[in-house]
């Protein structure tokens, strides 16, 4: 799925972000909020729990680059709960891009096209699996 080279940026610019990985989930829902407010109900209003659950997302694909297969039962399962929560499918495309966008702010000048590549790639897939999982939970 990811190439060696893929992975190799996912990981470097994830090491990049780690050192503010609250600032890098506050920066991603501030952002994700103002390009849609609609979804701001969706989540609680206190959001630190919801910030590190994303970041524990962020890291599971980032440790699991190289085979992300081995993730599929988590996403899938992560997918159906996202049903409960009220999330849809078009919600998916929205959040990789903000995270894309987020995460790019963040690495300034060390962010490259190769970087955006591997990371859709990445998002790509997880999304393909979670919404595998929303369809599969019947809810």
């Amino acid at each position: 799925m990811l190439t060696d080279n893929q992975i190799d940026l996912i990981r470097d610019s994830a090491e990049r972000i780690a050192e503010t990985n609250v600032a890098a989930t506050n920066a991603f829902y501030a952002n994700l909020f103002s390009a849609a407010p609609s979804i701001r109900n969706l989540f609680p209003d206190d959001m630190f729990n919801q910030s590190e659950k994303l970041w524990n997302s962020i890291v599971m694909v980032v440790e699991s680059a190289d085979d992300l297969g081995e993730i599929t039962d988590a996403l899938k399962q992560l997918g159906a709960r996202h049903v409960q929560y009220g999330a849809e499918p078009e919600h998916y495309e929205l959040v990789s891009q903000i995270l894309i966008e987020t995460i790019s702010a963040l690495m300034d000048n060390h962010w490259t096209l190769a970087h955006q590549d591997a990371w859709q790639t990445a998002l790509n897939a997880v999304c393909t699996t979670m919404l595998k999982g929303a369809a599969e939970s019947g809810t």
